[in-house]
């Protein structure tokens, strides 16, 4: 938008405003106002996450109780087995990354935006480890910061070399990539919904096992006649249907028996309640909360400058 007045003086802001072109003038104060509006959430949004993250103390993995659970420890790949970037080809325990493509936005081509092409984010799980334990994460659903983050220019859609062979200080074109990972033996801060899973109590209770024998039995009824069948009659009888019921409860104690014990597992995953975020992140506790706090000092200055801005601009632009 082209007002035609100098931003150091002040006095002709209002003469300008009033005579601007209306879609000019609209848009702006439109974008202004929007992004006040979003300055002034982000504030809360930003301080509430770094007040749960001070308030909420860190506990080991054996001795977590189940619920909502803050850990410290560092990350491994699940049963030894990462994942591969798919920009940069790194071995990682979790990636994101994003592709876009830069595009015109004006007749003239003077303004342009950044059109998304491809993105995707990894959900397989990986380890939180500490000296006490493990445990699996679930990904999928939280929010990520990481240090770990890339971002270079090519012009090809998919990049033919990674973010370490930027081509000069300024590297540009008509594509941008960006990666975000986190690799094995990061430090890892997590909070999010905390359980143990006891593999042992896992299956179905004794009757249900027990059932489920007797149904397979009777889809063989020739098999069974001549196991239980004791009179000859052709029929399994009650008392004959009770004898089958107690060795199908033997053989279920037997099956059970020969399980092998398994351990428990110990899992973290969102929490479906947005009063409780679900966070990951690399920076400790400490930093990360100050940067969030940060964050929502930031947004405290977007929404000074743009929110009062956006309704003096359109109080003036009404008022005339």
């Amino acid at each position: 938008m082209t007002f035609g007045f100098r931003w150091y003086e002040p006095a002709t802001w209002a003469p300008s405003i009033r005579h601007a072109q209306p879609d000019d003038f609209w848009v702006w104060a439109l974008i202004l106002l929007a992004i006040g509006l979003a300055c002034f959430y982000g504030i809360f949004y930003f301080i509430r996450r770094a007040r749960i993250i001070e308030d909420t103390p860190t506990s080991r993995i054996r001795s977590a109780s189940q619920g909502y659970v803050e850990l410290s420890g560092r990350t491994r790949y699940l049963v030894g087995q990462p994942v591969q970037a798919p920009l940069t080809k790194r071995e990682c325990a979790w990636y994101r990354f994003t592709i876009e493509r830069q595009q015109t936005t004006t007749s003239s081509g003077s303004g342009s935006s950044w059109r998304t092409l491809e993105k995707k984010i990894s959900e397989r799980p990986f380890e939180c480890v500490d000296d006490t334990g493990r445990c699996i994460i679930d990904p999928r659903g939280a929010e990520i910061y990481t240090t770990h983050k890339d971002v270079w220019y090519g012009n090809t859609k998919w990049p033919t070399y990674g973010p370490e062979h930027k081509r000069g200080w300024f590297s540009s074109g008509d594509y941008r990539y960006t990666e975000l990972r986190l690799h094995d033996n990061d430090s890892l801060y997590a909070i999010g919904d905390f359980r143990t899973i006891d593999p042992g109590k896992v299956h179905n209770n004794m009757s249900d096992e027990v059932s489920a024998v007797l149904r397979v039995w009777k889809q063989d009824q020739t098999t069974l006649l001549e196991r239980f069948d004791a009179n000859g009659d052709g029929q399994i009888d009650l008392r004959e249907w009770d004898q089958a019921r107690e060795v199908a409860e033997k053989e279920v104690v037997e099956q059970r028996l020969e399980r092998a014990p398994r351990p428990a597992v110990n899992l973290m995953t969102k929490t479906g309640d947005f009063r409780r975020p679900y966070i990951l992140s690399t920076d400790p506790q400490t930093r990360l909360s100050g940067k969030l706090r940060l964050k929502a000092i930031a947004c405290t200055v977007g929404f000074i400058l743009c929110g009062p801005l956006s309704v003096w601009m359109i109080y003036i632009r009404l008022g005339s």
